[in-house]
């Protein structure tokens, strides 16, 4: 999800609600979404791949990505906190109305665990199930308010923070948690992309063209990109943003044969599990 340098990430995220969303009751969603797991991969042997975007506050390169995926006929998963719906209402109700999806990326943006501190995900006092919900709930009536619709029941935790416990939390208020994709060996390979990382000395900086073969090369050999989650953001840096390769990075996931479609389509093609799907949690979320 996003980084842990608050002063090179730049918080921001986008909106959403295809249109079939809009006359969707929001019993069925809550009803729908009640699984303490995290969804992080769709099915490894279908070439198919999706686009998530990250909002805090800022609306950063919103407009331009957006306008890159319309060019592009692609529908992406946004996950918008209470406060980017808040301060940008115009652009909220453009993402629903563009097609996309729309999930809770809670209403302020806190941490949740202690991994700043410590590398563990303990979690931190004063976080309780009292406050997931309203953290939830607050930026679910946001966007409700904005769009004029139910916000889709996935969530996904700032920084990446989560364990079971928050994930249980969440799960009785009706909320699915959804991370991004990472390697079988030991999560050190991931598709966030790193745009949040700013500082040209960090050793996780990488430029927009290595963003995009950072992308593309994931997987090489293994299975590729197939099922993918790809964790991009809607402010990220003013030098070289990630929005200069968007469109070549699209066109380039075709030619390689990925379907570019949404987190819903991905948990569509899921087979039909005969209990809960097993619990994937990031041990160490943007620590790259």
């Amino acid at each position: 999800m996003e980084a842990r340098s608050r002063g090179a990430w730049c918080a921001c995220t986008a909106a959403m609600v295809s249109t079939y969303l809009l006359s969707f009751p929001p019993a069925a969603f809550a009803q729908a979404a009640a699984s303490a797991a995290s969804f992080d991969r769709g099915r490894r042997d279908l070439p198919a791949v999706a686009l998530t975007f990250d909002g805090g506050s800022d609306a950063g390169e919103s407009e331009r990505i957006l306008d890159v995926l319309r060019d592009r006929r692609v529908q992406a998963t946004f996950f918008l906190t209470g406060e980017f719906i808040r301060r940008n209402p115009g652009l909220t109700r453009r993402i629903a109305t563009d097609g996309h999806e729309v999930g809770n990326h809670t209403s302020t943006h806190p941490h949740l665990t202690s991994w700043d501190l410590t590398r563990s995900h303990e979690t931190l006092g004063g976080v309780d199930q009292s406050f997931i919900e309203r953290e939830l709930g607050d930026a679910a009536r946001a966007f409700a308010a904005v769009a004029g619709a139910p916000m889709l029941p996935l969530w996904r935790a700032p920084y990446g923070e989560v364990n079971r416990q928050l994930l249980d939390w969440a799960a009785r208020a009706g909320w699915s948690h959804v991370g991004w994709t990472r390697d079988d060996a030991g999560g050190r390979r991931t598709l966030d992309s790193l745009d949040w990382v700013a500082e040209r000395s960090s050793r996780n900086y990488l430029t927009s063209a290595q963003i995009a073969a950072r992308i593309r090369s994931f997987g090489a050999g293994e299975g590729g990109l197939n099922g993918g989650i790809v964790l991009m953001h809607l402010c990220t840096r003013r030098e070289d943003p990630q929005v200069t390769r968007l469109g070549d990075l699209i066109d380039a996931l075709r030619g390689d044969g990925y379907r570019l479609v949404t987190v819903t389509e991905l948990q569509r093609d899921l087979p039909p599990s005969p209990g809960p799907r097993a619990l994937t949690v990031a041990l160490s979320p943007a620590a790259e």
